[in-house]
């Protein structure tokens, strides 16, 4: 299992070194990437080998479903992050699934185990064909629907053949299913790697050059964020910072795209009221919950104040907190 891993980790890009020659984190596609694969062999192994390695082999590899669809997730939604709840739902279908296999047979907690894994894998099941049909703001070119149509007709003919397998040779079909799975999987993860998605926001601001009316209204934009801090109301909307630059709204969109460096509106707004709530997170003066932050900056609600900052600063606003304060009292 460590070589696997290992070659899995190379294969995937795991392995990259920093400038200081400490490891960077795994991004996400290749962290599943390999999580997957070493699942699959563990499957595989489970059905190939006896005794007490087939049980500890079990153990982890009847998780493989889960694994792949966040696999699967990852190769189709351009989030630089999983969603808590599907990570949640793949934790539970892990530990039902190893409880199941390592507890004695037809004792209450094999029992509800089992049931708990079967409902949990039967959703991870459904949830990774349904994946290929999200578009998630994707621009879909002719080669990304040929692959995700490939996808879709690959995974769906693999678990109509296990389960019609179900009444003849369970075993080796199985196995086979499973070998193919992860050939495909590791393909899947090769091809996403080298054709990564893309936006359709900034796939059209790429085609459209910012011209010199752009740049003269992105100017007078940038001027009425830092002045007059319309981002602050929860209730912006595009059409009210055109009104206040007396600007048709289309304009407006243009010059976001093309001469600020944001994909579109909600991306620039929220990067203001996330420099907002840094300079209210690193004042050692301001006393008020993360939540009360979030709503003075213009977040409606805590959920999409924690996504957008993580997603600006690679970390919580909890975590920004307590380093910018553990700065403070060092210095």
């Amino acid at each position: 299992m460590t070589t696997t891993a290992f070659k899995s980790a190379t294969l995937f890009g795991l392995d990259r070194q920093g400038p200081s020659g400490r490891g960077q984190a795994p991004d996400r596609l290749a962290a599943h990437a390999c999580v997957a694969v070493v699942a699959f062999c563990a499957y595989i192994l489970a059905r190939e080998t006896h005794g007490g390695f087939s049980t500890a082999f079990a153990a982890f590899g009847v998780s493989a479903c889960g694994w792949s669809w966040l696999l699967a997730r990852a190769l189709f939604d351009p989030a630089k992050h999983d969603a808590l709840w599907p990570r949640l739902v793949v934790l539970v279908l892990a530990a039902s699934g190893a409880t199941a296999v390592l507890a004695p047979a037809h004792q209450p907690a094999s029992t509800v185990a089992n049931n708990l894994y079967v409902l949990s894998g039967s959703g991870a099941l459904l949830m990774t064909f349904v994946e290929p049909f999200q578009r998630r703001g994707c621009a879909l070119a002719r080669d990304e629907v040929l692959f995700r149509a490939i996808f879709v007709g690959v995974f769906a003919l693999l678990v109509g053949i296990a389960v019609l397998a179900a009444w003849t040779a369970p075993e080796r079909v199985e196995t086979a299913c499973a070998i193919v799975g992860l050939a495909g999987e590791i393909g899947a993860t090769v091809y996403r790697l080298k054709r990564p998605l893309i936006l359709v926001e900034r796939a059209t601001a790429a085609r459209k050059p910012a011209t010199a009316d752009d740049l003269l209204l992105a100017e007078r934009l940038e001027r009425l964020l830092r002045d007059m801090a319309p981002h602050l109301d929860p209730d912006l909307r595009i059409g009210d910072v055109a009104a206040r630059l007396n600007a048709p709204e289309h304009r407006v969109s243009r010059c976001i795209g093309a001469a600020t460096g944001f994909p579109n509106f909600n991306r620039l707004i929220n990067h203001h009221r996330v420099e907002a709530a840094k300079r209210l997170l690193a004042s050692p003066d301001q006393a008020g919950s993360i939540l009360q932050i979030a709503l003075d900056c213009g977040f409606a609600s805590l959920g999409p104040f924690n996504r957008a900052f993580r997603e600006e600063t690679g970390t919580t606003p909890r975590a920004y907190r307590a380093l910018q304060r553990s700065k403070a009292v060092e210095g």
